[in-house]
């Protein structure tokens, strides 16, 4: 299990553990710190808890803002002010908002342990990035309450659903192929199931651009395939370009796909469009090689 699982999971995953959504932890000490006293207050110019800047018109600021720094402090990895950074961004992450990604199932399930309805607004990362609108971001409580009273022009349109409309909403998203997460603001606290995509997604592009690796975690999981029922689609197979991360390779010689442990960052997109159901998922903790590869 990964360092979130093992301090707040009691048990279970970080994001699966009841408590985590409870009044207990919305009114913890965890919520309390003000960003402005932080590097990315003074970087971005935000004020108040993390909980106070998400609810509010700050967080376009927080979101493009920290995209946008990013893409200007890191243009090498190496130098030693990037290096200074990053060594600084964990315990920032932790007390800001970070996410990992989640299988379909894990995210129906998190639906079931929110309280109440889900706000679903368009995604800040497709419009900023993309330039494309998209009611794919889900909010869960406490954001969803303080988002629908702070409504920015970008946030347009957006509806409140119930638990059974999310579940059906993530359904159609996975069959388009796009990777589920789950964020804290701050962690441990689950407050929103995004659903996006590389190199749109902000947080994604923090990770995978920059290595900043609490911006977006890997799955507790790891995907396999089963050789035995991999027959490689007669040369075609739809999983590999269905893989965001490069994961899954066609080998003309065996004529199956493989999956690199490494690589693969167990979201469980790639399964539905194997016609043999040959690719299923593994608990990270039990594939030796990448279990401590977050």
């Amino acid at each position: 299990m990964c360092r979130y699982c093992v301090k707040w999971g009691g048990g279970t995953k970080w994001y699966l553990n009841p408590k985590n959504y409870s009044d207990e932890m919305l009114k913890s000490e965890l919520t309390k710190p003000k960003l402005e006293d932080t590097m990315a207050g003074d970087l971005l110019g935000i004020k108040g808890t993390i909980q106070e800047i998400m609810t509010s018109v700050q967080r376009f600021r927080y979101d493009i803002g920290f995209g946008e720094a990013l893409d200007a402090v890191f243009p090498d990895l190496h130098d030693e002010a990037s290096k200074a950074i990053r060594g600084a961004l964990p315990d920032l992450v932790d007390m800001a908002v970070g996410g990992q990604a989640v299988p379909l199932e894990d995210a129906l399930k998190i639906v079931d342990l929110n309280e109440g309805d889900i706000f679903v607004l368009p995604c800040v990362c497709r419009k900023y990035y993309g330039g494309k609108e998209k009611l794919s971001c889900m909010f869960l409580r406490p954001a969803g309450k303080g988002l629908s009273e702070s409504l920015g022009p970008w946030d347009k349109p957006n509806k409140w659903v119930s638990k059974k409309e999310a579940k059906e909403m993530l359904k159609e998203l996975d069959k388009e192929g796009t990777v589920h997460a789950v964020f804290w603001c701050p962690a441990p606290i689950p407050t929103m199931i995004c659903n996006c995509e590389y190199p749109i997604c902000i947080a994604l592009r923090a990770r995978l651009n920059y290595d900043v690796e609490d911006t977006f975690r890997k799955a507790e999981y790891v995907s396999e395939v089963d050789p035995n029922a991999c027959d490689g689609c007669d040369g075609t197979p739809k999983c590999t370009s269905r893989c965001t991360f490069g994961a899954i390779k066609y080998s003309p010689t065996a004529g199956k796909v493989s999956i690199n442990p490494f690589q693969c960052w167990g979201c469980g997109v790639c399964r539905p469009v194997c016609p043999h159901n040959a690719i299923s998922l593994s608990p990270r903790e039990e594939v030796a090689q990448v279990k401590d590869v977050w």
